[in-house]
């Protein structure tokens, strides 16, 4: 038996958390110095924190003034602007997992929360639209959560002062994602108190499961075209660190298998797949009868973790992309969800 993904997740608790987390921003927006620029634009943040120095993979950054218009790139990267209660003046069309209207549901809700502005939602479906963002007149943009190269952080810095990642590209938490955005906007205090506030909901769901404490895992996607390969996502990657957040331990497979990479995921085998010594495997899958594949498969079914059906199946786009790109508005949306399902898989461990 395998654990899949229901659409039971306690709307009502989650609505709790997100209500706490928005009106905590709503109150550091409202709580720090405005000033208002030549443009009548209005800096939201303590103006006396600028000149502030960024630095991440391609270099430093620096910020002179409290920015006034704040343009995001890749995923993950709006919630965290929005989330200290600043509408972004533009940011990516949400195709995968987003509703018709390019909008993810936390990100939508907590926007309402905060009003009826809405950014410039641009496509990036071939790329970053240069020329759009710069109609957009941002002072700032941020990709702290991406894997920009070093050619579009060029483009994108004669645009605007730009803040890619700091070290390893999509590797980026939830945690660096708002603390930048808090430097970057001069809402430092207001980014720390959030935090807390949001790893004191981490706390309260994983309270209420300490079966998971301790349980090993191991992130992993299984392609429906080339079952011949498994592909793990190593300790770097941020979706595996809030799965560890939520008090697991990486298999020590995985960490083995990562030892010498720098990047975020990785490849093996199928022919070694038994050695995957996880207690709980987490896996991307296409469909059901993809993962009925997988557990008929003789190599794939090998993995400890399939063959008990100690497994977090993640199918559907819009949880898919609250778990593995994680953010400080997702994690509170997804969070009170994901804890069961990892109950009910760890029911099934060996």
């Amino acid at each position: 038996m395998t654990t899949s993904r229901t659409r039971t997740a306690s709307t009502r608790a989650v609505a709790t958390i997100a209500s706490s987390l928005l009106a905590l921003g709503a109150l550091g927006a409202c709580s720090t110095d405005t000033t208002a620029s030549s443009d009548g634009s209005v800096a939201v943040g303590d103006t006396d924190a600028f000149p502030v120095t960024i630095e991440h993979a391609f270099g430093e950054t620096v910020i002179d003034e409290a920015p006034t218009s704040v343009a995001t790139v890749s995923w993950a990267n709006q919630d965290a602007v929005i989330a200290l209660g600043v509408v972004p003046v533009a940011m990516p069309f949400s195709t995968y997992g987003g509703d018709e209207n390019g909008y993810l549901p936390w990100t939508l809700d907590a926007l309402e929360a905060l009003g009826d502005e809405r950014p410039t939602l641009y496509s990036d479906t071939d790329g970053i639209p240069f020329d759009e963002l710069e109609l957009a007149g941002p002072d700032l943009i941020l990709g702290t959560y991406s894997g920009m190269s070093d050619d579009e952080y060029s483009q994108l810095s004669k645009i605007a002062p730009t803040i890619a990642y700091p070290e390893v590209a999509w590797g980026t938490d939830w945690t660096t994602q708002l603390d930048v955005a808090g430097q970057a906007l001069g809402l430092d205090d207001e980014a720390a108190a959030l935090q807390t506030e949001i790893e004191d909901g981490i706390a309260t769901a994983v309270e209420s499961a300490p079966e998971i404490e301790g349980k090993t895992f191991a992130y992993l996607a299984f392609s429906s075209t080339d079952p011949s390969v498994v592909s793990y996502y190593t300790p770097t990657d941020s979706r595996v660190r809030f799965v560890e957040s939520l008090g697991l331990v990486i298999a020590p497979s995985i960490v083995e298998l990562s030892k010498d990479s720098a990047e975020f995921y990785g490849e093996v085998s199928a022919e070694l797949a038994d050695t995957i010594d996880a207690d709980i495997v987490f896996a991307y899958v296409d469909s059901p009868e993809h993962l009925a594949a997988v557990e008929a498969d003789p190599l794939l079914s090998a993995i400890p973790a399939i063959a008990s059906g100690a497994i977090v199946v993640l199918d559907d786009p819009t949880f898919i992309l609250s778990t593995s790109a994680p953010s400080p508005l997702s994690i509170p949306w997804a969070v009170r969800e994901y804890v069961p399902l990892i109950q009910e898989a760890a029911t099934h461990v060996e």
